[in-house]
């Protein structure tokens, strides 16, 4: 583990040894390199794995950066050099100069994943600040006039005043997306930067800004051809610049089998050949995408590397898992990202570069098409829904038969977005009191539960209604949830990872191309597939999307030591006495999992990592204060 920390208190002399529990928060067992300083109101420091983790301080400007950067064409102009004197500049004093000559500003010019703290003395300011996409992340706590920040809760954590105490909400929260979303942390007084936005504190108050958000200013005067051609070279040129400094013995790729990872590798094979890919399989079939990897890889002609993953594999990395991430995380496919960055690291790869963010830039996910079932509902007029469809529904059963189906189509069809789109998810489609205990119910009314995917969808620049659930899945599905999973278990594993289809301008982009390109009829990204087509296989190109996905739902039946860990997690009292669940939901869900293993089986998976979560972290730090 590394990044960046801090204390700012004002008026307060703080030395760089202030830092000393933090850092040791930020570092994995047997990592030491750290950097620090202190000073009057002001302590800044960085727990170093990689040479762009900085400390440096530059005419009254301090900054601590984990900062790995591409594409410094902006940041030579407006420091007078060139890109290659830019580029090698050390990444915190490059920051700092920056911020001397364009203020805040300065943050539109930096391109890649950052987070970034910076001490302005003149002014007496702080600014904290991630990048555009949520690559990398920043916690935040306020205790009156002192502000603690860092990469990790655990750093936090282990300065604050007052116990650790579980945030309800975020409990919640975690239960319906599988991660704590933005602002939300788990700890009570905890907060996480939400992508493109700067916190700034400054004399005791505190100000949050967005400085750059994605926006939608579709563009329906051009032609198929122009979008597809603009979308290709801008993924080419994407995917060359996050090559920067990489160099082809030290430098990979995710390869699911998917179009996002296999259009990574073609445009990596331009530059890098042979180009190195690295991929997870399974003896499931219905999980495993290897044959689709294997025909990028045949189409390529890579350097490529595979692991078959086993149950016993996903055991032997629960722990390391669980224990990594200090909020609780339930992205089933955790295991197989970190086998397959594991695979990199033990081949000599020290960076991957991966192709998330395709699915929610150009309408990859198979949701948006069955959401779209639903909007056409809405072509009809008005009158006709309200006075002639809607009735004669209403006279028919609703039941499990099939002449209730026009009725309950209706029913969702009526469902306003997000709502609708999200109300698949188990713990929406129950009522509250027959999961939760009441007394945590009261803590988290319903009526708040969709609070801040609704604050997006209605936030986003957009006037189509896929733009603005494409909107909501880059800040929850990507930011919240997926970059948490891939640059997480690549860290665990000892490997950087670098997300080209992330590029700002590439986003930008995809912008502008308009929603009936990416959704057209019910053809999913049908624009990228032209954008690809003649470069990636047509086996590729035309199938059915699966991702890292592992059966971690199935393993939780079939293999006798999960199994065995299952039973004794939801058996035990501790479990049972959280005061989240209600006594008799551990029973009807264990029994709903053998029933339909695939969908309860990630419910379960839910309830044990939040259990673990509990164990691995909550009650060992209280452990720790009882002790002392």
């Amino acid at each position: 583990m590394s990044g960046i920390c801090g204390i700012c208190e004002a008026g307060r002399e703080l030395g760089a040894s202030s830092l000393a529990p933090m850092l040791d928060g930020l570092a994995l067992p047997g990592e030491s390199a750290r950097d620090a300083c202190g000073g009057n109101s002001i302590a800044l420091g960085v727990a170093q794995r990689w040479d762009f983790q900085q400390v440096a301080a530059v005419n009254g400007i301090t900054v601590a950066a984990d900062a790995d950067l591409v594409d410094f064409s902006g940041a030579a102009e407006a420091l007078s050099m060139t890109a290659t004197a830019a580029a090698t500049m050390p990444v915190a004093e490059l920051i700092a100069r920056l911020y001397l000559v364009r203020g805040e500003e300065f943050l539109k010019l930096l391109h890649g994943g950052f987070a970034l703290a910076l001490w302005d003395d003149r002014a007496r300011r702080l600014l904290l600040a991630i990048d555009r996409m949520g690559i990398r992340g920043l916690y935040f706590r306020r205790e009156d006039d002192r502000l603690l920040f860092a990469s990790r809760a655990s750093a936090i954590r282990a300065v604050q005043h007052g116990p650790v105490e579980v945030n309800p909400a975020a409990v919640l929260q975690f239960l319906l997306f599988s991660a704590v979303p933005a602002p939300l942390a788990i700890d009570r007084g905890l907060e996480k930067l939400e992508p493109g936005t700067l916190v700034a504190f400054e004399h005791g108050t505190l100000f949050r800004q967005r400085y750059w958000d994605l926006e939608y200013p579709e563009n329906k005067d051009r032609s198929v051809a122009h979008w597809s051609g603009e979308l290709r070279e801008g993924m080419r040129t994407a995917v060359h610049h996050h090559l920067e400094g990489c160099s082809q013995q030290d430098t990979g790729c995710y390869l699911s089998g998917g179009t996002d990872s296999s259009s990574v590798v073609a445009f990596v094979s331009e530059k890098h050949r042979p180009a190195q890919s690295f991929s997870i399989a399974f003896e499931e079939a219905g999980f495993s995408e290897i044959e689709f990897a294997r025909t990028t890889v045949r189409r390529f002609q890579t350097n490529h590397h595979e692991k078959r993953l086993t149950p016993q594999d996903a055991t032997g990395a629960l722990e390391k898992i669980i224990a990594y991430y200090d909020e609780p995380f339930a992205n089933s496919s955790t295991v197989g990202s970190y086998h397959c960055a594991l695979l990199a690291q033990q081949s000599g790869v020290g960076t991957l570069l991966a192709g998330d963010g395709g699915d929610e830039l150009f309408g990859g996910n198979a949701r948006y098409a069955q959401d779209k079932y639903f909007a056409i509902y809405h072509l009809l007029p008005d009158w006709l829904r309200r006075r002639v469809v809607e009735p004669i529904v209403g006279l028919l059963p609703l039941n499990e038969s099939k002449l209730s189906l026009p009725r309950k189509y209706v029913r969702r069809a009526n469902i306003p977005n997000p709502r609708r789109i999200l109300s698949y998810g188990f713990f929406l489609s129950l009522p509250p009191q027959e999961i939760f205990e009441a007394d945590f119910l009261q803590q988290v009314g319903p009526e708040s539960w969709l609070a801040i995917p609704e604050a997006h969808f209605s936030h986003a620049k957009a006037s189509s209604e896929l733009n603005r659930i494409l909107y909501l899945d880059m800040k929850m599905t990507l930011a919240d949830n997926d970059l948490r999973k891939v640059s997480g278990t690549a860290e665990l594993a000892g490997v950087r990872v670098r997300y080209p289809l992330l590029d700002d301008r590439l986003a930008e982009l995809s912008g502008r191309i308009p929603a009936t390109l990416k959704l057209k009829g019910f053809e999913k990204r049908y624009i990228f597939k032209r954008a690809m087509k003649g470069i990636l296989p047509e086996k590729v190109l035309y199938k059915k999307k699966h991702g890292f996905g592992v059966p971690v739902a199935l393993w939780l039946l079939q293999d006798r030591r999960m199994r065995e860990l299952t039973q004794d997690l939801m058996h035990d009292s501790r479990t049972r006495q959280r005061g989240y669940f209600c006594t008799g939901f551990f029973d009807r869900l264990t029994s709903l999992h053998k029933e339909q293993p695939n969908y309860y089986g990630e419910i379960v998976w839910y309830v044990l990592a939040l259990e673990l979560w509990h164990r691995q972290h909550l009650e060992r730090i209280r452990e720790t204060v009882d002790a002392t």
